[in-house]
């Protein structure tokens, strides 16, 4: 509102600049033609008798400089105005784009009866808190294998573990063996890279603080170790517990657990050993131990890739080589505005989040727990 009132301001200041400068113009050179005998009612411009030099070099000349010089303070005034007021402009665009593009990422969020592509459905309604959906399981030859509930994860913390374009990177091209499809044209679905940008904007606009993601899992620690023990399977550590959080509670549609990724069958509850590997590496016969030697040395650093994640391309541990699947779990990772790399606009710049204060989606000690659960696999 402040905006808009400050640009009709200055847009009246010039208004009337512009007309003050017309009316005196008018004033000082309109004269009515002189008629002469013989002649036409109103002589043509060019027959008419101009001015005399004593004529135009006295007062008629000064009211031309002074209506000049009004003019040129008029302009002058209007110029420094309208600059101070650039910046809030700017930034009120900004804002307004924003708004579009989050508007228009939420109508595609949608259910498909509201006209958008389903993703509330699956994740748990516009919050994306978490939901379950039925999914066919084939086998290798497309054959029916059997008909399950898999838990979809919660989006409202997608953001806290991985960058944008990591996000995009999973819209662009789907999950492979799960229910979530390829969105991305690159990937063979209907979005262009704008649709995805508004997708992606929509998604950040839901996303809670670290420290309320921290809060929620603290909360839900306690009752996923007594659903556990209470389907008879009590988990030995929290460090389990936190491995497979969501489970037996269906919390967060299993965002926060690492079995998800790493334990066949866990998404559908039908899991087998923690760690045997999925879309995610196995973990157990001592690879963590492998990849991260030393007591000390091999848990620090182990603990620093699963709070942090992987990036593609670099290398991490002893001869892996990161693809930007791994998300990190205690740290938000880091943001830039660069369109030209990112093709996407308007994105907030951000700095990683240190992991001993802030964290991320989980704390450091929650990430200790699990790192202690997972080197003894």
């Amino acid at each position: 509102m402040l905006l808009a009132s400050t640009q009709s301001t200055i847009g009246g200041v010039v208004l009337f600049g512009a007309v003050v400068i017309a009316l005196t113009y008018a004033w000082i050179n309109v004269r009515q033609g002189r008629g002469e005998v013989g002649s036409e009612i109103e002589l043509a411009a060019n027959r008419k008798t101009s001015f005399t030099d004593e004529e135009l070099e006295g007062k008629r000349l000064d009211r031309v400089l002074l209506a000049g010089l009004i003019g040129l303070f008029v302009v002058a005034i209007s110029l420094a105005l309208y600059f101070l007021n650039e910046p809030s402009r700017q930034a009120g665009a900004r804002d307004d784009f924003k708004s579009a593009f989050v508007s228009r990422g939420a109508a595609m969020f949608d259910t498909t009866e509201n006209g958008g592509f389903n993703c509330a459905f699956c994740h748990g309604g516009m919050s994306a808190e978490g939901g379950v959906v039925e999914f066919t399981i084939t086998d290798s030859n497309g054959q029916f294998v059997e008909q399950v509930q898999w838990k979809a994860p919660a989006l409202d913390t997608v953001l806290l573990r991985y960058s944008r374009d990591e996000v995009r990177d999973v819209l662009i091209y789907g999950r492979t063996f799960s229910p979530m499809p390829a969105w991305g044209v690159e990937g063979g679905g209907p979005l262009n890279e704008q649709q995805l940008q508004n997708l992606i904007d929509y998604m950040e606009s839901i996303q809670i603080t670290p420290e309320e993601s921290q809060r929620q899992a603290a909360e839900a620690l306690p009752e996923e170790m007594a659903a556990a023990e209470e389907a008879g399977v009590p988990y030995a550590s929290e460090g389990e517990a936190l491995f497979n959080l969501g489970y037996y509670t269906d919390f967060a549609g299993g965002a926060y657990a690492c079995g998800r990724c790493h334990t066949t069958g866990w998404s559908y509850n039908d899991k087998v050993v923690d760690g045997n590997g999925a879309l995610g590496p196995a973990l157990r016969g001592g690879v963590s131990l492998a990849r991260f030697p030393g007591t000390v040395a091999g848990f620090t650093q182990q603990v620093e890739f699963v709070c942090t994640g992987s990036e593609e391309g670099v290398n991490y541990g002893q001869n892996s080589q990161g693809t930007g699947r791994m998300p990190g779990f205690c740290q938000t990772p880091a943001e830039v505005d660069n369109p030209l790399e990112t093709s996407e606009v308007g994105v907030a710049p951000q700095e990683p989040s240190d992991p001993d204060t802030v964290g991320g989606m989980l704390s450091k000690e929650d990430v200790e727990k699990i790192v202690r659960y997972v080197r003894g696999l």
